[in-house]
């Protein structure tokens, strides 16, 4: 980030640990840039055509796609305040929540997506390649060439994946006008009545786009926990908001625009086709991938702090470049793998992907903004987030029993089981998706159904001990920010 002087030879000194305050620098401004431009590039239509194979009318698609943008792009500029506020990493910051041991709940659930997420964009930035060249480049060694790239900016960091970011806005940008524009000028003219219409099918759209916004909401801490603590939270959640929403939503839309005008094998080959061929494709196709790296570097990184996280809460893990080499291999060699091993039924795999992070990361960003708007207010005891004592590993209030928070697990597992019953994909379906026709609509008991639990039973036993922390907590304007502890377990 701009002027952060947390670095040293431009690579990041912090893993998981608070970021001192003087360390903290930079604009709200800033955060546009990361999320746009990880988000925009025609791989990442991949999900307007998946919520096109869901809804077959195009003026649907086109509403869901919006509709679901919009919120899950709410829900994940949310969580970035956190980050400003805090100074801390998403996960981290779920021990406020599940506790000191019930965090690695979500540390699980992020392992689960980092590694998914970086096989799914290295296999499309693959394609893309392959198909760029002809074929000339094999799927194998275009998919390694693709997650090579990721890999520098991702060990050196928060400030080179925001430079990367920069640099990366205006090609994608130019690239996905390129193609919208050759696609309504070339299309089929597919008929805006091209399909029924159906609420099932507008809920399953929507779930998809609601996904693809909140499919970072684990980790938009990571990048804004080096603003300064009193950076105006509106001014993050608005920035953070308007990369988000920009690049989704014009992706999704292209991604329909393609999926109903060119049915081609792949949406890269749909694109292809768009832009007639030859020199113009390919150089629309290999701007593309360079920008799938982009978006790999952010799970790359991600899955670096989320193992850290995973790992500190038993040991000491020290902040070097050794450390941060190390626990990004994981997800560098296990997303490689299988991706060179799951090229077939690539759309397939990746919308029953979807479905079962949709299942996981609504119950948990449910309990996570509940607990930090209404519950808590912001305010955290950022040091006890380190330490295996303290509230979040004893608390009687919140049913905390060495290091759980039972009252936040229950809601949870509710709100997963709540959607299971309506979630379907290649690999389940449940028996309220088969009433409406297939649709996948667990998102919406996720939601709803672990938020209400989780504030019924925030209500339970309040009174029995005295003034509670939130009590305590809305006293105070402003989050406490606390200085920088040890990243790994205290006895």
């Amino acid at each position: 980030m701009t002027g952060t002087p947390a670095t040293e030879a431009g690579i990041e000194l912090h893993h998981v640990d608070p970021v001192p305050e003087s360390h903290r620098r930079g604009r709200p401004r800033d955060l546009f840039h990361v999320w746009f431009a990880s988000n925009l590039n025609v791989g990442n239509a991949i999900f307007g055509a998946i919520i096109y194979s869901v809804c077959r009318n195009i003026a649907l698609a086109l509403l869901a796609a919006v509709i679901g943008n919009l919120v899950g792009t709410v829900l994940m500029a949310l969580h970035s305040i956190q980050g400003a506020r805090l100074g801390i990493p998403q996960l981290i910051q779920s021990r406020g929540q599940f506790g000191y041991l019930g965090a690695l709940v979500p540390v699980v659930v992020g392992s689960v997506m980092y590694v998914g997420f970086t096989v799914s964009v290295s296999l499309a930035g693959g394609i893309a390649l392959k198909v760029a060249t002809g074929g000339r480049i094999p799927l194998p060694l275009a998919i390694c060439l693709i997650a090579a790239l990721s890999v520098l900016p991702a060990l050196m960091g928060n400030r080179a994946i925001h430079a990367v970011a920069r640099y990366a806005t205006w090609p994608l940008t130019i690239s996905l006008i390129v193609v919208s524009g050759y696609t309504i000028v070339r299309g089929d003219g597919v008929a805006v009545t091209s399909g029924p219409v159906s609420l099932a099918s507008f809920l399953a759209g929507t779930g998809v786009a609601v996904t693809f916004a909140l499919t970072y909401a684990t980790a938009v801490s990571d990048y804004s926990r080096y603003l300064p603590h009193d950076a105006s939270g509106r001014a993050v959640f608005w920035w953070t908001a308007a990369g988000v929403f920009l690049s989704s939503t014009f992706c999704c839309v292209v991604g329909v625009l393609l999926a109903a005008n060119f049915a081609a094998a792949d949406l890269f080959q749909s694109a292809s086709a768009a832009l007639g061929g030859g020199a113009l494709a390919t150089v629309v196709l290999v701007v593309t991938a360079l920008g799938l790296a982009v978006t790999n570097m952010l799970n790359l990184y991600g899955g670096m702090l989320n193992l850290i996280t995973g790992l500190s809460t038993f040991v000491k893990i020290s902040n070097s470049f050794r450390t941060r080499a190390a626990m990004m291999l994981p997800t560098l060699v296990i997303g490689l793998g299988l991706a060179v091993t799951a090229s077939q039924d690539f759309t397939g795999n990746l919308t029953a992907f979807l479905s079962f992070l949709l299942l996981l990361l609504i119950p948990w960003g449910a309990v996570n903004l509940v607990d930090f708007y209404l519950v808590q207010h912001g305010e955290y005891d950022v040091p006890g987030m380190y330490i295996r004592s303290g509230k979040y590993w004893s608390d009687p209030g919140t049913w905390t029993h060495n290091g759980v928070n039972l009252k936040v697990l229950i809601a949870f597992v509710v709100g997963v089981v709540s959607g299971v019953p309506a979630m379907s994909n290649a690999w389940y379906v449940g028996p309220i998706a088969r009433h409406f026709s297939n649709a996948d609509l667990s998102w919406i008991p996720g939601m709803v159904v672990t938020s209400v639990v989780y504030l019924a039973l925030v209500r339970v036993g309040r009174g029995a001990r005295g003034e509670s922390f939130t009590a305590v907590a809305s006293r105070h304007q402003t989050p406490s920010v606390t200085r920088t502890p040890s990243s790994g377990a205290q006895a």
